[in-house]
C-alpha cells in the first residue's frame, strides 16, 4: 500500500449495493405473471451487457479475459443463480425467495475455505451462523416451508439459487484479486445471457409502455448493483463480503412493504433482526485481519 492510500471499505461499498440489489427484486416481483421470469432475465442481462459495452467504449478499454475459466466459472454460477432466483420471486415472493437466495453466504463460506484456503475467525462464523437463523426464520415466517418436507418448486429453486450464488460469489472474490469489475460482470452477462435466451425464447412475450420500462429498470438497477458488488469484493474476502449481503433481504423486506404494502408478520420481523445482527456480529473481526482484508485504490 503506498504511502498516502486510502483504503477502500470493500464492506461499505457491498452494503450500500443492497439498495439497487432490493429495488431490483421487487421490480421483478411485478412481472410475475406478466413476463416469464427467464425472459426477465435475459433481458436483464442483455441491459448489461450493453451497460458494460459503453462502459468499455467510453474508457477506451476491452475486458481482460486472461483468467478466462474463473469468468466462465462466475458467469454459469452467477447465471444459474439469477434464473433460478427470478424463478423463485414469481413463484415464492419477494421475501421468501431473497431470504432462500441469500443464505449464499453460507455457501460462498465453505467454497472459499475449500478452494481459496481462506480461515474466517470464529466472528464472523458466528455472524453466518445467526444470519442464516435469521433467514430460516423469517422464511418460515412467511409460510413458505409450511411443508417442509414436500418443497415446492420455488422454494427449490430458491435454495439452488442460493448455492449457485454462494459459488459465483467465491468465484467474484478470486477474479477481484487481479481482474476489473467491469470484466467480471461482463462476462457474468455474456454467459448468463447465452445461458438465460435459450430458456425465454419458449414462451416469449412481447415487451412495450410500462412492462418494457420495468424490463429495463431491472436492467439497470442489476448493472448498478452488480458492479458495486464486484468492486467492493476486490477489498475484502470473500467469506465476510457475502456476509454483508445478508443486508439486502433486510432491505428487500423493507422495499417491499413501503411499495408492495407486503408486511412482514413477528416471525418474519424477528428473524429479519436476526439477519441484521449476524451481519453486524460478523463484520468485527481480529483488527490484524481487517487491515489485510483492505486494498488502496490503484493510482
Amino acid at each position: 500500500m503506498s504511502a498516502g492510500a486510502r483504503p477502500i471499505p470493500g464492506v461499505a461499498v457491498i452494503a450500500f449495493s443492497s439498495l439497487p440489489f432490493a429495488s431490483m427484486a421487487v421490480l421483478a416481483r411485478t412481472l410475475a405473471g406478466v413476463v416469464p421470469s427467464s425472459q426477465v432475465v435475459a433481458a436483464r442481462f442483455l441491459v448489461g451487457l450493453i451497460g458494460v459495452g459503453l462502459l468499455f467504449a467510453v474508457t477506451r478499454t476491452r475486458p481482460n479475459l486472461r483468467r478466462w475459466p474463473l469468468l466462465l466459472v462466475r458467469g454459469v454460477f452467477g447465471g444459474a443463480a439469477v434464473l433460478c432466483y427470478f424463478f423463485a420471486i414469481s413463484h415464492l415472493g419477494v421475501g421468501p425467495a431473497t431470504m432462500l437466495n441469500y443464505l449464499a453466504p453460507v455457501y460462498a463460506a465453505v467454497f472459499a475455505g475449500v478452494i481459496l484456503k481462506e480461515r474466517p475467525g470464529l466472528w464472523l462464523y458466528a455472524g453466518l451462523v445467526l444470519a442464516t437463523l435469521g433467514a430460516i426464520t423469517v422464511t418460515a415466517g412467511t409460510g413458505a416451508f409450511e411443508h417442509p418436507l414436500r418443497p415446492g418448486l420455488g422454494a427449490l429453486a430458491g435454495i439452488a439459487s442460493g448455492i449457485f450464488g454462494g459459488a459465483s460469489m467465491t468465484g467474484v472474490h478470486a477474479l477481484r484479486k487481479d481482474t476489473d469489475a467491469s470484466t467480471v460482470f461482463f462476462g457474468f452477462c455474456l454467459i448468463g445471457l447465452l445461458i438465460a435466451a435459450p430458456l425465454a425464447a419458449d414462451g416469449w412475450v412481447p415487451l412495450e409502455g410500462a412492462t418494457l420500462l420495468r424490463v429495463i429498470g431491472i436492467g439497470v438497477l442489476s448493472f448498478l448493483a452488480q458492479m458495486l458488488f464486484s468492486w467492493g469484493m476486490g477489498f475484502t474476502t470473500a467469506s465476510r463480503g457475502s456476509a454483508t449481503t445478508q443486508l439486502i433481504p433486510v432491505v428487500t423486506w423493507v422495499l417491499s412493504v413501503w411499495l408492495l404494502g407486503d408486511w412482514p408478520n413477528p416471525v418474519t420481523l424477528a428473524g429479519a433482526v436476526l439477519c441484521l445482527a449476524g451481519v453486524l456480529i460478523g463484520l468485527v473481526p481480529p483488527a490484524p485481519a481487517l487491515e489485510k482484508a483492505e486494498v488502496a485504490l490503484p493510482p
